[in-house]
């Protein structure tokens, strides 16, 4: 009930020809772009107390509301913004647990992630990151590189409550993804440098740009990878 009402402020909030607020404002409306499987959907993305609604102006049957209880991750690269959710979202092209949102010219994705709070990373196209966050409640996101013996591939580790994954954004062919219990040993050689070696397949040795991983979120990743198992 609660999140309709969000929705139907949402509506009014865009009938009334909201434009783009400022980040710590109290309802936020940004231009965007939502990507789906054939293509982009135009609408705005609302910012309205602990809801995350996306209009869809084409098709307002196809809007959707995220609780940001909801939100696993939220990460923001440029004009690029990805939400990783805990449950599926359904928007045109079904039951989805990944939303994607391109924020429209003038617009500074700054408003999103500080809507989010301490759960975001945030890094601009010129590589530069602030710090990834990681509480014992949430994941975490890392701006890293991996070596190749010619050359490197930069991407994000991405750690979740039931894998970890490094997404490679410029050799797709290098990503991986390791649930816990399929992760034989985890190393940390310093802040910037982590080790993962799975039961099956090469060990895959990442570097960190911008922030490291404390050992606070290591521990925790590693109570993770002992905990996966015993089960």
């Amino acid at each position: 009930m609660q999140s309709k009402l969000y929705f139907l402020v949402g509506l009014l909030l865009v009938s009334a020809g909201a434009g783009i607020a400022q980040p710590g404002a109290t309802g936020s409306a940004l231009a965007v772009e939502h990507s789906v499987p054939f293509g982009t959907v135009p609408g705005k993305l609302l910012l309205l107390g602990d809801y995350l609604v996306f209009v869809d102006e084409q098709q307002l049957s196809a809007s959707f509301v995220v609780p940001k209880s909801a939100v696993e991750t939220l990460n923001a690269e440029g004009s690029e913004v990805t939400v990783q959710t805990r449950e599926p979202v359904r928007n045109r092209s079904g039951q989805v647990n990944r939303l994607s949102f391109r924020v429209g010219s003038g617009a500074d994705p700054a408003v999103v992630t500080g809507w989010y709070g301490s759960g975001s990373a945030v890094t601009t196209r010129g590589g530069s990151a602030s710090p990834s966050a990681t509480s014992s409640a949430g994941p975490g996101i890392y701006q890293a590189h991996h070596d190749h013996r010619i050359g490197e591939c930069r991407g994000r580790l991405i750690v979740t409550s039931e894998q970890v994954s490094y997404e490679s954004v410029s050799s797709i062919s290098h990503s991986r993804r390791w649930e816990y219990r399929a992760i034989k040993e985890i190393k940390l050689s310093n802040p910037y440098e982590i080790e993962i070696e799975p039961f099956t397949g090469d060990t895959y040795k990442l570097r960190f740009d911008g922030a490291g991983m404390d050992p606070a979120a290591f521990k925790e990743l590693v109570d993770r990878v002992t905990s996966a198992r015993g089960k």
